[in-house]
């Protein structure tokens, strides 16, 4: 099995790279810059070409596919045609030891890496019939060449544009709903997530929506980046809006005076990259997050440079900025044949053959995290409440999403004789609480809270 992905991985990206090749060799004009800028190792330039053709994504691949026409075009002329049989073993062997000998020599293996760089034929020929190496030529010669080329897509195809942060959450660890796990980066505003059982009673386990003012970090990863806007979505395909939050900054950091400024982005939302101060270069900006209630929305980091203007993949972020719906509580008394009588505040209910109390409940939210149900009074006391059926009351999502708490009316049988309440006044308090990540920090999520009084006698 693992065999036969590792093929398909292969081969997918064998596709990949013919298709944004094949795409690059339909502009024959950019294609001969994007080699031109390959050659000069100007990133700014051969990333600028890629981006034009909208294969940007592609530019390890293509400089990949670049690196071994180059490196067959150099070892030709620098050692002729190849030998027609693969090495054997023991040649293989004996390169290996070749090749431990130049790299402990550090002078030697310069004079080799300069003569492979500058394409210098006779440079080459001269090491090599000075070491006596010429049955590897084509060996030395690629493993230079390889090496070479390993340097130059890391300057030319460093990575695209990505935010890497949202509310102190690492993208990664936001799922394809905009809900994240924790815990946050620095560690301290948002916990683990509490994901192994037995679940821990406060019900908080993760999948946090964003509320509030909410951080946004970021990598610009191309050369010589001017300007950056990060903008949302409420969908994949737009429309977007530019995120205008002026940033509080300072300077200070490399020994200077301490002043604060403010980093104010333009109309179209563009922050100069010259004005990023001591926050660091990956503080983007914060955004005030729409007073939606559970709405997915998606962001997006756009980076200029002289060459143009570079995405990044698209982050999915849910917004939260709701409260849970205040709890519904209606009371009635049950007698032993069924019948029921509505209880108001501060009704009395007897201990009766067979008497019960029948708690209705409705709260809900959709990101619902715990409800809490107590009988709070006499002189400090407070009790959990549990159904005759042995279910208590209070509950917590427990990891499954698609719990929202009470959305309906919902009847629960109780017995407070039974489990020895004492006879006083009682509140019975509901108080539920979601799941959101406010102003970058977990404190518990939104609440909401009603109660109703009762007498036991």
């Amino acid at each position: 099995m693992a065999e036969n992905q590792s093929e398909q991985g292969r081969l997918a990206e064998l596709r990949q790279t013919g298709e944004c090749i094949g795409k690059l060799a339909k502009d024959e004009g950019a294609f001969t810059r994007t080699v031109e800028a390959f050659r000069a190792q100007n990133a700014e330039q051969f990333q600028g070409e890629l981006s034009r053709v909208g294969i940007l994504n592609c530019c390890a691949l293509i400089c990949k596919w670049l690196c071994c026409k180059e490196c067959v075009r150099i070892c030709r002329r620098l050692c002729g045609d190849g030998p027609k049989e693969p090495p054997s073993i023991a040649e293989m062997l004996d390169f290996a030891k070749v090749t431990e000998h130049l790299v402990a020599d550090e002078a030697l293996l310069k004079r080799f890496a300069q003569a492979v760089e500058q394409g210098d034929a006779a440079a080459f020929k001269s090491l090599i019939s000075e070491t006596k190496w010429e049955r590897f030529c084509h060996q030395l010669c690629h493993f230079l060449c390889c090496e070479r080329c390993g340097r130059a897509c890391k300057q030319l195809c460093p990575g695209i544009p990505r935010i890497t942060q949202v509310g102190l959450i690492v993208v990664s660890q936001i799922d394809a709903q905009g809900r994240a796990a924790g815990q946050s980066l620095p560690p301290g505003p948002t916990p683990f997530d509490d994901k192994v059982p037995p679940y821990p009673p406060h019900g908080y386990l993760g999948d946090h929506p964003f509320g509030g003012l909410t951080n946004i970090k970021g990598s610009f990863n191309v050369p010589n980046p001017l300007k950056y806007k990060v903008e949302t979505a409420p969908t994949p395909l737009g429309p977007w809006s530019p995120i205008l939050q002026p940033i509080t900054d300072y300077n200070g950091c490399k020994g200077g005076p301490f002043v604060t400024y403010n980093r104010v982005p333009d109309a179209l939302g563009w922050y100069n990259v010259s004005d990023m101060g001591c926050l660091g270069p990956d503080y983007l900006t914060d955004w005030p997050t729409p007073p939606d209630r559970n709405k997915l929305y998606y962001l997006r980091l756009t980076v200029h440079n002289a060459a143009g203007d570079f995405a990044s993949p698209l982050v999915p972020a849910r917004v939260d900025n709701g409260q849970p719906t205040k709890p519904v509580i209606s009371l009635a008394l049950q007698t032993p044949d069924g019948k029921r009588r509505k209880l108001g505040c501060c009704e009395t209910v007897e201990q009766g053959d067979g008497n019960l109390v029948v708690i209705t409940l409705q709260a809900q939210d959709e990101n619902f995290s715990r409800i809490d149900v107590s009988l709070l009074g006499g002189c400090g006391a407070s009790y959990a409440i549990v159904d005759t059926s042995g279910t208590p009351l209070s509950k917590a999502y427990l990891g499954n999403t698609a719990d929202t708490g009470y959305p309906a009316p919902t009847e629960f049988l109780w017995d407070p004789w039974s489990a020895k309440i004492s006879p006083c006044c009682y509140l019975i308090d509901v108080r539920i609480y979601d799941r959101v990540v406010a102003n970058d920090y977990w404190g518990g999520g939104s609440a909401n809270e009603n109660w109703q009084s009762i007498t036991i006698a």
